[in-house]
Order: structure tokens, then sequence, then C-alpha cells
């Protein structure tokens, strides 16, 4: 069966967020040409982008940060290779399940790295403060020091930190963004991972996964790890300017790139046009290759559908 073409794919998305997002979404949705109807809760708010990206911010540039680089690079311009076909599901209209670790590579793996070991000492790690959450934790580096602790200081130092972390996500600090736009749950969600992530004990225990629209998978991925670098919006560079560092806008992402091509440049690397004599270069922009498909994809409609925004 050929694959549901872009327009048809905003029909299915728009129209539901159009006409039930007072009450439910994602009503009566048409799949493989049979009617199907599903009725979920009413998904967290969505809001567009806004303002400048996280390194305007802070008065960086890609090329003077570590934040939002992977470390992996696409190939040259001059070394081709075969690149996988995009495989982007006729589901990606339907909520999905996202685990913590789903959350943490949507928001946090950019800066914090998949083993949450940050980049110093630009970006710290997130173990220390994440086992520093434990009274279990806390109760047994006391010990190992010298200075033991009772179990009810020890539960007061990690409900302190706990305090601290939460206040951290939600507001953010000198370079980090905040993240006030994720909900209770995700939050919930994200830091049982990243007890996980910092051994805690019984952590394995406490994962969650929460149940996401497409829109929203889209809206964390492009407010935890496009607004690292792009900025909401702004006039796309010419090629000049994206020698001399410009990164072009998401608002315009979705308007001058096709979804395949945004896929395949997020996930792959894609060669870049720079400068005045117009060479093919690889560009700046990392490969993000821990991504999927369905994710790239999730984004690029929510950019649609939600035009990102100037600062209030």
């Amino acid at each position: 069966m050929a694959r549901p073409s872009l327009r048809s794919w905003l029909f299915v998305v728009v129209g539901p967020f159009l006409c039930v997002f007072g009450s439910i979404v994602f009503a009566d949705v048409r799949h493989k040409g049979h009617s199907r109807s599903t009725v979920e809760p009413l998904p967290p708010a969505v809001t567009p982008v806004r303002g400048p990206s996280n390194l305007e911010r802070v008065g960086l540039r890609m090329d003077t940060s570590g934040m939002g680089r992977t470390g992996l690079w696409g190939p040259p311009p001059t070394d081709p290779v075969s690149l996988p076909s995009i495989t982007y599901s006729e589901d990606i209209t339907r909520p999905s399940r996202l685990s913590g670790a789903d959350l943490y590579r949507l928001d946090c793996q950019a800066c914090h790295q998949a083993d949450g070991g940050g980049s110093p000492p630009e970006i710290n790690a997130i173990i220390d403060p994440v086992r520093a959450t434990s009274a279990v934790v806390m109760l047994e580096r006391m010990k190992k020091i010298g200075r033991p602790i009772t179990a009810a200081f020890a539960q007061q130092l990690a409900t302190a930190s706990r305090k601290d972390l939460l206040g951290r996500l939600k507001n953010g600090g000198q370079k980090m963004p905040p993240f006030g736009h994720l909900t209770g749950k995700e939050v919930q969600a994200l830091v049982a991972y990243l007890e996980l992530l910092a051994r805690v004990p019984g952590a394995e225990k406490r994962q969650l996964a929460v149940t996401e629209p497409v829109v929203r998978i889209g809206e964390l991925l492009a407010k935890g790890t496009c607004h690292i670098c792009h900025a909401a919006t702004g006039r796309w560079p010419d090629p000049e300017e994206l020698l001399q560092g410009a990164v072009p806008p998401l608002g315009s992402i979705a308007t001058e790139r096709s979804i395949v091509q945004v896929i395949r440049k997020v996930r792959y690397g894609a060669p870049v046009v720079m400068g005045r004599a117009s060479v093919s270069s690889r560009g700046r922009m990392p490969v993000f290759n821990y991504l999927k498909d369905d994710e790239v994809a999730s984004a690029y409609l929510y950019l649609l559908i939600y035009p990102p925004k100037r600062p209030e």
C-alpha cells in the first residue's frame, strides 16, 4: 500500500485537534481505508516554540559550545554513502507511549549525552546530582567517607537534593534552558529514568511511561533538542551567512525543506551549500542518529501545525 501523503497526514492530525481539542483528540481517525475511533484524555496543552535559541540566549555559538553536540557527523559531500531509506510510520497520527528513556532522548541527550556524563566543564554530568536524591545513596556515601549520618538526616539531604533537581529542570540554570513545558507525569517518568541511569537502588521498579499525541512528541523534540541551536523565527540564511555561522530558524524549516529531507538531515546528515562560491559542505549540524524517523516526522508536523513565534 502506498504511504499516505503529507496532505493526508495533516488532514488526519489537524482535523481532530481543531474539532475536538476542548474535550478529546484523535477521534474517528481513518487508517488504511477503515474508520477507527479512539478516544484519548485531553493531552498537555501544545504551544509553539518561541524566541531565540538557547545558544543565543547565553551568548554562545555552535562552534564555541558543546550544547547540542552529539559528536557524530554526516558523510562529507565528497564521500557519498548509501543511506537507509526513510521509514516513517503510517501510524504516526496515533498517540504513542513514551518511556522515561524516550523523554531523555528527546529532551536531554543532545547536551548530557547518552550516559548522562555531559561535556565537562561546560555541561556537568547529571549522575551525582541524581544519586544525591536517594537517601540510601547518601547513607552509603557518608559512611564511605567516614562521616556516618542517621537515616532521618539522609532523607532530609535527599529531599533537598530532589527539590533542587526539580527546580533546575523547571527553571533551567545559567546555561541550561528551562523545561517548564513538561507535565508532572512527564517529569515523573523522566526523573525515574534519570535514577535508572544513575544506578539509584530500586530505580528499575519505578519506571513509567506516558501516552502522547504526535504533536506533543514533536513539541518535546523541537523544544528539547532543536531549539538549542535553532531560533524560533527569522530569515532563512543565504550560503554566505551559513558560512559565517548563521543557523536556519525553526519557523522556516518545514516550508523550505520536505519531511524526507529533514529526517535525512537530522538522522544521517546531508550536504549544505555554503559561501559565496556555493561550495557543498558537510555543514555544522551534528547527526542525531539516536532519534527515530517517526520522532523527527512528528517534529516536522508540529512545526507546520504550530508555527514558531517571536517572544511574547
